[in-house]
């Protein structure tokens, strides 16, 4: 059965969705550790920066700096140690940085359970009882875990969600290959290049997918509830600003709702992303700069479960640092080389997105990074 085709537009706007409640901050150089670690030091280090974070009297802004840089400070000291370390035991120090992180990240919203008390990691797992990572679960407790699940997803997490760690693994984008190559099966995940079509009276979005979505799946349904899948034209790499070298299939698709310009012609960017949003739950914020967002579908085919990429690299550190501390056999060399080398990759592939997911958290704005000549043609 042949696809329909889309409606037409002269003009068009190429940019990466972001969510227009929050906005989003544009690099004009490639993400770095150096480049990162120095904006997240910033609130740590200079006063007018940490304190702008917080609402309330100058004494309270003070206090709660004061907790504010010393977790960042903390934070800051584990990731840069852990840079250092070439293979998955990294993971324990990428871990306590993240968890450090998270606590900054969360202290502008929810002080009360941050500051001054007993602070869990809101994950549970027991190596003793672990038997492969293929069969290995998470389960949700009250702590750092689902708090940050809902400050970046906008959904709570009932305690005592048990979550699959291999489920976990395909939703993390940087290790597909490595995923596949341990016999976990291949990444759920799919890249997405994002228009925002103009012509004489609206606009719409216009999503360009490399991947698919799950058949028959509460994602795929989500989904084709705000876009439908049309006809993908001839130009299309040209309309997408793409090398005729891509050689990959895609499959586009184009929002059913619109957006009206104004009584003077403008265009609505903002409302229109707001028409991309609608699909949030399975929409997450790119850390790599040949794509401008990623499909990150329902952890689980028949129930809607947000799992981010931001989130899955969170709780795969945990559970890889609970490994590292007490069964590190399970990374032997000899008896597990698939997943020696899977883990290695966890922790050399993830660090950096993961610092690009902290920033995006502790600003409050989703970051985009682009190399220096990407603007030139």
């Amino acid at each position: 059965m042949s696809l329909p085709g889309g409606r037409q537009y002269p003009h068009w706007i190429l940019l990466p969705p972001y969510d227009p409640k929050k906005g989003f901050h544009a690099w004009s150089e490639s993400a770095s550790f150096p480049l990162l670690l120095e904006n997240l030091r910033r609130h740590a280090e200079i006063k007018a920066v940490g304190r702008s974070r917080f609402p309330g009297s100058l004494n309270r802004k003070n206090a709660l700096w004061k907790e504010y840089r010393n977790f960042l400070r903390q934070a800051l000291s584990n990731f840069e140690a852990a840079i250092t370390v070439s293979n998955r035991s990294a993971c324990l120090l990428y871990y306590y940085a993240m968890l450090n992180f998270a606590k900054a990240e969360l202290l502008s919203t929810i002080p009360g359970n941050i500051t001054g008390k007993f602070v869990g990691h809101g994950l549970s797992f027991s190596p003793s009882r672990a038997k492969s990572v293929a069969g290995d679960v998470l389960v949700v407790k009250e702590g750092v875990f689902p708090w940050l699940y809902e400050a970046r997803t906008g959904h709570k997490l009932a305690i005592g969600t048990r979550i699959s760690v291999k489920r976990l693994l395909t939703q993390i984008p940087e290790i597909g290959t490595q995923v596949t190559d341990a016999g976990f099966g291949k990444t759920q995940l799919a890249a997405i290049h994002h228009m925002i079509a103009i012509d004489a009276n609206q606009t719409w979005s216009l999503l360009l997918m490399e991947g698919d979505v799950p058949k028959n799946s509460v994602s795929e349904r989500l989904l084709l509830r705000h876009f439908r899948e049309i006809e993908v034209p001839p130009d299309w790499r040209e309309n997408f600003a793409m090398s005729r070298r891509t050689l990959t299939a895609v499959r586009l698709f184009e929002s059913i709702a619109t957006c009206p310009k104004s009584t003077t012609g403008n265009i609505d960017v903002n409302g229109t992303l707001a028409i991309t949003y609608s699909i949030r739950d399975i929409l997450g914020m790119r850390t790599s700069e040949h794509i401008d967002a990623v499909i990150c579908p329902s952890l689980y085919k028949t129930k809607m479960l947000p799992m981010p990429a931001s989130l899955a690299r969170y709780a795969i550190t945990y559970y890889a640092s609970s490994l590292v501390r007490y069964k590190p056999s399970v990374f032997d060399l000899q008896i597990s080389p698939e997943q020696a080398y899977m883990f290695d990759a966890i922790a050399r592939e993830c660090a950096l997105p993961m610092l690009i997911d902290t920033l995006a958290g502790i600003e409050g704005e989703d970051q985009f990074f682009y190399a220096a000549d990407t603007f030139r043609n």
